[in-house]
């Protein structure tokens, strides 16, 4: 008996979902078909795939090797039917980011709006979160991730390599000194970007040394704008991302602080569910990333 085509799709959805409730819920079938067609399935390989329990489903060791079989013949398909749809259609539809706080105003907004510049019957929604969305649970196309990526079997794409800085206005400094080494910012009003709880600590390197201080921030905030705003108004030192005080630098209203110390360069990146069926909308968005990026992200402090 020849698997049925369908069963292994519905295979494949309720191991990316972790649960055949998800599964149906997102495919919008009953789970009692999810489920049968799941079992004739297994039936007709005479092998188990998954193991249940009221703890949720556990993929057998057989189970995990054919579902990377099927997930692979899936995204096939998928491609191949992406292609078609491609081909006949004008660029349209909703295209859902997950971004983190820190870049949404000063990096990302500009992206999107030369994106729906481009292509004007997209929509885009934005969750700006500081949470890790599960882009599957939680119907996210893209998600923009700051730092190292984790081992995952998501799809990546590094956008961008810059470092963060620290940065005051120069009334500031004239009215309360120059700080020459890390200890010497404990006498200073600090700007951080924090959340209500976490401690903060800044580590710094000078060639072979480093150095951490933990923060007692005079103002902290889980914003860049309202930082940006208070070091240019002489409130502080702020700790900014390069790319986001960059003109400030060139006009002069912010200067940087202690550069001889510096912090560890930091890397953005995309992830999103699939190198091979990704459509057309994260493609053209992904590109449009590439392209901003080398066109307005002038300074990265790298």
């Amino acid at each position: 008996m020849r698997p049925d085509l369908n069963a292994m799709a519905l295979f494949v959805r309720v191991v990316e979902h972790k649960s055949f409730t998800k599964a149906s819920k997102r495919l919008g079938m009953p789970i009692s078909t999810v489920s049968r067609k799941v079992s004739e399935l297994e039936k007709s390989l005479c092998i188990r795939l998954l193991e249940r329990s009221t703890r949720g489903l556990r993929l057998t060791e057989t189970g995990k090797e054919y579902f990377q079989y099927c997930r692979r013949a899936l995204e096939e398909f998928e491609a191949g039917a992406l292609m078609i749809s491609n081909r006949q259609s004008e660029v349209a539809g909703t295209l859902r980011l997950s971004i983190p706080p820190n870049i949404a105003d000063v990096l990302v907004a500009p992206i999107i709006c030369d994106y729906q510049q481009h292509y004007p019957k997209t929509r885009v929604n934005v969750l700006v979160t500081e949470r890790y969305v599960d882009l599957i649970e939680d119907g996210v196309d893209i998600a923009l991730r700051v730092g190292e990526l984790e081992d995952s079997m998501l799809a990546a794409r590094r956008l961008l390599n810059y470092r963060h800085l620290l940065v005051a206005s120069p009334s500031y400094i004239k009215e309360c000194g120059v700080p020459k080494k890390p200890d010497d910012l404990v006498t200073h009003r600090l700007l951080s970007f924090s959340g209500w709880r976490e401690q903060t600590i800044w580590e710094f390197f000078n060639g072979k040394k480093s150095q951490k201080i933990l923060v007692e921030s005079y103002l902290s905030i889980n914003e860049m704008v309202g930082l940006h705003y208070a070091a240019e108004h002489h409130h502080g030192i702020a700790n900014l991302p390069a790319f986001s005080c960059s003109q400030a630098l060139e006009r002069g209203t912010l200067v940087e602080v202690m550069p001889e110390w510096r912090f560890a360069p930091t890397v953005l990146s995309a992830i999103y569910p699939s190198n091979r069926n990704t459509s057309r909308l994260v493609k053209l968005f992904m590109d449009c990333c590439t392209r901003h990026i080398k066109e307005h992200v002038l300074y990265t402090g790298i």
